[in-house]
């Protein structure tokens, strides 16, 4: 399997073009993640519909519309709330719950200096990695752009040898994983000492999440690849899976406080990463359960497919 790994490194290393790319646009794209996660104001933005008798608060930046937005821009959380008032009653509205609506309606109306701490508050890890877990998994898939190639042929001379099929595929995977792994951990620890980010977590911890969301991302990859007939199915599936996982986990911002929609999202691997972060975070007991449902599904994700490109193979 080495001679695999190095073979494909031997096609990355004579594609400038795809090397150029990847060690340039990775490094760029998480610096300006972390410089704008760190650089960003994480206070509560509200927009003002109409005529509102307003208190002002250092915590609260009210923003004045002309008519009330789009759900979501506030599932997107570029607004926390939109108030309205008609006849004295201010109507608030959002996607966090009533409980959170009431004590917005405190805080406008000056009855409430600050919202409460809470166990889920974020913390500077949870933004960062939160803004990276999309375009890391973007990533996941992209880099796979040398098994496409070898499937029109290459593939089946490699395996027609003494090469098992497993062997094939996990070279492909451990040079992807290397790709993804190794670029952002040095970038973002560059970014750190130079824009001199105090993280919520232990440097470690950070990096082991990371491995873990790098370990599975990889895995969705390497499946989605091998399930998909041309290398632009693969995108479409990879980047739709990307980017509503990453929304609707909670990685740019806290979606909405329905119990009912928190568990059904538990099915998405983001949403763990999430709540591992914030247990580490917050001190509190660490899900367990998350780490070894993410490892299960990225290993699941591995082993089938192989068996997938094992089937494939035997009807070339």
């Amino acid at each position: 399997m080495i001679k695999l790994i190095k073979l494909v490194l031997y096609r990355i290393k004579h594609n400038k073009a795809f090397l150029i790319t990847y060690l340039v646009l990775i490094p760029i794209v998480i610096t300006i993640a972390v410089y704008f996660t760190n650089s960003i104001s994480y206070g509560i933005h509200i927009g003002v519909v109409g005529d509102v008798n307003i208190t002002p608060n250092d915590q609260i930046e009210y923003i004045h519309l002309d008519s009330i937005p789009n759900t979501s821009q506030l599932v997107l959380n570029q607004y926390d709330a939109i108030i309205t008032q008609e006849n004295q009653n201010i109507t608030v509205l959002s996607t966090k719950g009533e409980e959170y609506n009431q004590m917005i309606q405190l805080l406008v109306s000056g009855q409430l200096n600050s919202l409460p701490d809470t166990d889920d508050q974020r913390g500077s890890a949870s933004n960062i990695l939160g803004f990276l877990m999309m375009v890391i998994l973007l990533l996941g898939g992209q880099i796979y752009k040398y098994y496409f190639d070898e499937r029109n042929g290459i593939n089946k001379r490699i395996l027609s040898t003494s090469v098992q099929c497993y062997q094939y595929l996990l070279s492909h995977f451990i040079v992807v994983l290397c790709f993804l792994f190794i670029p952002a951990v040095i970038v973002i620890c560059g970014a750190i000492i130079i824009f001199d980010i105090v993280l919520s977590i232990a440097l470690w911890q950070f990096v082991l999440v990371l491995l873990l969301l790098c370990f599975f991302a990889t895995s969705f990859g390497l499946f989605i690849n091998v399930l998909s007939k041309t290398l632009e199915e693969s995108l479409m599936f990879g980047n739709m899976f990307a980017i509503v996982g990453t929304i609707v986990s909670g990685g740019f911002a806290q979606v909405t406080n329905n119990e009912i929609f928190n568990t059904i999202i538990q099915v998405f691997p983001q949403k763990q990463i999430m709540l591992l972060l914030n247990g580490l975070e917050s001190n509190t007991t660490l899900p367990y359960l998350g780490i070894f449902y993410i490892l299960s599904i990225s290993i699941i994700l591995i082993v089938s497919a192989i068996k997938i490109e094992k089937r494939k193979s035997s009807y070339r």
